[in-house]
């Protein structure tokens, strides 16, 4: 809503076949009434984007104000016509509703002030050797690293034995060269879904990897197409019910315990402001 006058260029309009609930006084503020429900020029102006044609806003006014009468009128309805046991009961449930909605938040904010630190690496590392057992895989999982490359790059061979020889100064060698290869991923300590890879090289990459090739550890896969070769090395594979590795399984971990610090800090925070209301004569028993 642009300004003032257009809404009463609206309410010009619309007042024309205007339902007799809507009054038509002047100078009060209001754009419409029902019943005792005032809409005021604050709140119609606030729900009408600034950024429509006039046009356009007369529109959005218009419908607006259609559907908080049409609110205000249900409203009114269903207070008339329900039995009273029956509001009674849902003033209630508004209002725990209201209540915990507001202690929620409290709590939230003061729980979020406790948890500065970080989960510990050594309570992950504690809580996955104790719980080993529980976290087996319901997939496989592989670790692989792999080069697209160019035919017509210089070196292939040498590209290659580096690839497959794979020590600290290959490694560092096929990074530094990694603007010159068309794709690539060298982090091998990393474990994925086997599902995956397979979508990433047969779906994505157009290549033809049968399934068994990713359950082959320290496999070379070599596969050529016209203009690009494809050097993928199976690292490590994980089946189904295995144990699942920490560094796989970290972040569940991780969410565990942050779960259960949040637990123990909400009954901190309930402990003590119990004791504290106590103690200063906030809270008594009778």
């Amino acid at each position: 809503m642009k300004n003032k006058h257009l809404i009463v260029l609206i309410l010009f309009s619309f007042a024309l076949g205007a339902c007799s609930f809507f009054s038509e006084k002047e100078n009060t503020g209001y754009v419409a009434r029902v019943n005792t429900h005032y809409l005021s020029f604050e709140e119609l102006d606030s729900n009408i984007s600034k950024n429509l044609s006039q046009e356009d806003s007369t529109i959005a006014a218009k419908s607006y104000i259609q559907n908080w009468a049409t609110d205000k009128l249900l409203l009114d309805r269903a207070k008339l016509n329900l039995p009273e046991e029956k509001q009674i009961d849902y003033r209630e449930l508004a209002k725990r509703y209201e209540e915990q909605l507001f202690k929620k938040a409290y709590k939230d904010a003061l729980i979020e002030r406790e948890l500065k630190d970080k989960i510990d690496s050594s309570d992950v590392n504690d809580y996955y050797q104790n719980n080993k057992a529980n976290f087996k895989l319901n997939e496989e999982l592989v670790q692989l690293r792999y080069l697209q490359l160019s035919k017509k790059m210089k070196a292939l061979k040498d590209i290659k034995n580096q690839f497959l020889r794979f020590n600290p100064e290959d490694m560092l060698s096929l990074q530094e060269k990694s603007l010159e290869f068309k794709s690539l991923s060298l982090n091998d300590s990393i474990w994925v879904r086997v599902s995956e890879a397979i979508k990433e090289f047969n779906e994505s990459k157009d290549l033809q990897i049968d399934k068994s090739e990713f359950f082959k550890p320290q496999n070379f896969i070599e596969i050529e197409n016209e203009n690009d070769v494809y050097y993928i090395f199976i690292k490590s594979t994980l089946k189904r019910k295995e144990e699942a590795p920490i560094s796989y399984i970290r972040p569940t971990i991780e969410q565990i315990l942050l779960n259960r610090k949040k637990i123990n800090i909400s009954k901190k925070i309930e402990k003590e402001i119990t004791k504290d209301a106590t103690k200063n004569n906030e809270f008594e028993v009778y």
